[in-house]
């Protein structure tokens, strides 16, 4: 025989105690699911992110000089990132970056690494951000000063722009880089 104590009271009654406490929680609305709100909150964020998917050309400029890349985005690390993928198109580049940006469900607000040829210095900052429509905007705040990305999602013409802007110390944004991406595929 078991040495363990019966219950005073039984299962059955305990278990139908803790259903009518549940359910009358859940009808007061006390009680509601976590998941819900924060699943559909990540699914409408990814599916912009998800735009960006895909191979591109990128033109625009840096510091006032035209540039042109080569640029891919993909689901990375189990998808909980979109890597954009970015080389110059000239031979050899002159310039590579990876940008990871993933969607933060908790926190409601994107989480962006910026990551370069000019190395771990830059990569110590992690940048953040939200969205407005069809605008992701993230902020890096660099000990020199903040930067701004601003990917923007241009539905009628199916392609997108990243602007990146460096605040000044007046609070101002000047234009560090302008870019536009088309898909390889894309006619001008």
């Amino acid at each position: 025989m078991s040495s363990l104590p019966m219950p005073r009271h039984g299962a059955k009654r305990r278990a139908v105690v803790v259903g009518l406490v549940s359910a009358s929680l859940w009808a007061t609305g006390n009680i509601r699911s976590v998941e819900a709100p924060d699943a559909h909150d990540a699914v409408r964020a990814n599916a912009l992110l998800d735009g960006l998917q895909g191979h591109w050309n990128m033109e625009g400029t840096v510091m006032g000089e035209p540039v042109r890349y080569r640029a891919e985005g993909a689901r990375v690390l189990q998808g909980g990132f979109l890597r954009l993928h970015m080389i110059d198109a000239n031979s050899p580049p002159q310039y590579e970056a990876a940008v990871y940006i993933g969607y933060d469900v908790k926190a409601k607000e994107y989480i962006a690494h910026w990551l370069d040829g000019f190395g771990a210095a830059g990569a110590r900052v992690v940048g953040s951000g939200s969205r407005a429509g069809d605008r992701i905007a993230i902020h890096y705040p660099y000990s020199s000063g903040t930067f701004r990305n601003m990917f923007t999602w241009r539905p009628v013409r199916r392609d997108w722009t990243l602007l990146i802007e460096s605040q000044q110390r007046d609070g101002t944004w000047s234009t560090f880089a302008s870019y536009t991406l088309r898909r390889e595929d894309q006619a001008r």
